[in-house]
């Protein structure tokens, strides 16, 4: 993990920051209902939004990001061999420079079944990741390779960052569990 030669920014931003933000990345690079790997983006920047029970994945190499949005009410995405193909079909996984994030899902059997797979997977990979686990309202995120910026956004966080909280203060009022990766920082 020593050859990881960038480092990840997590920004929380206010809603209509990210709005912005989302509007300039385009439609065409939206991860969207009904929230499959069918829908999965690999591009230089990438977003997706209302994240609830649903595991949002997201593997970068500082140039791409291939974002997942998996809904625990879909049973092929429970069915973990298939997104392993669909990732190794994606992202060279030999790439000392991979780093990840996991964003999303609820203390419910099926919505940890497939965060913990993705868990399993990143670890297994030697991926090193960030957690942002259980938000605690509907959860948007988006991330642009130009500035290795991973945007997250709620309307929790809005309200904390409106009251003047720092981000690592508004990351944590939000997510059951925040773990920041050694090679990621809180922007």
């Amino acid at each position: 993990m020593t050859e990881i030669s960038f480092t990840s920014s997590i920004k929380p931003v206010p809603l209509k920051q990210f709005w912005n933000i989302t509007t300039k990345i385009g439609d065409k690079n939206s991860v969207d209902f009904p929230w499959t790997i069918n829908q999965s983006v690999k591009a230089a920047e990438a977003y997706t939004t209302n994240i609830c029970d649903c595991t949002v994945c997201g593997i970068t190499n500082g140039q791409d990001v291939l974002m997942l949005h998996l809904t625990p009410d879909n049973s092929s995405n429970h069915n973990f061999y298939f997104i392993k193909q669909f990732i190794a079909q994606n992202i060279k996984l030999g790439n000392p420079n991979l780093q990840g994030i996991l964003i999303g899902s609820k203390l419910t059997k099926k919505s940890q079944d497939i965060y913990n797979k993705f868990s399993d997977f990143l670890n297994e990979m030697c991926i090193p990741f960030s957690e942002l686990k259980v938000g605690k309202d509907r959860i948007h995120a988006a991330y642009s390779s130009l500035l290795d910026t991973w945007y997250i956004s709620s309307l929790k966080i809005d309200n904390m960052l409106k009251k003047g909280k720092t981000s690592a203060e508004a990351l944590n009022t939000t997510f059951q569990k925040t773990a920041i990766s050694k090679t990621d920082e809180i922007g």
